[in-house]
């Protein structure tokens, strides 16, 4: 029986630093008139929210749109492709990011007491108050970019209290 991988190999993986998340923010998802990068290519995402499948659905949708509107000029769809993605993948990226907080009880229970609370509230007045930041991500086709305008409050607020906490911990 042959051994598939040299113990010197296995001993290298098995010692290999843990990495990180990556995550990608492209400033432009087309390279010429016959590259386009789409899915997490394109924009990578913490999973954290679970969305990374739906936005690659997502790229999918708003290029066959492109096409129809382009009528199949698949040139012309490429290059109209990040002009219309670019803002909602990288406001998917900035949600993926600070939708949670990474420490701090206080914040966890305020993000308890606020998912509760919208939950509530929309259900009792749904024409007053919007769904909370995870049910308008998980079930619903809002672009991303208005999700994040419209809970930016949150997200702001997490993005400081995560920098502050990661400086504790350097």
């Amino acid at each position: 029986m042959s051994q598939l991988l040299p113990e010197s190999e296995a001993e290298a993986f098995l010692n290999r630093p843990i990495s990180t998340l990556l995550r990608i923010r492209c400033n432009r998802y087309d390279h010429g008139e016959s590259v386009l990068l789409i899915g997490d290519a394109a924009h990578a995402t913490s999973p954290s929210l679970g969305q990374g499948c739906n936005a690659s659905f997502e790229d999918v949708a708003v290029f066959d749109q492109l096409l129809d509107e382009y009528s199949d000029n698949i040139v012309e769809a490429i290059a109209q492709f990040t002009l219309r993605r670019k803002p909602d993948t990288h406001a998917l990226v900035e949600l993926s990011d600070y939708a949670f907080p990474l420490s701090g009880k206080l914040l966890f229970f305020e993000l308890f007491i606020r998912l509760r609370t919208s939950q509530f509230l929309h259900q009792l007045f749904p024409k007053y108050f919007s769904p909370s930041l995870f049910e308008l991500l998980s079930e619903t086709t809002i672009p991303y970019s208005e999700i994040l305008n419209s809970h930016q409050g949150w997200i702001s607020k997490v993005k400081q209290a995560n920098e502050k906490f990661l400086e504790t911990q350097n």
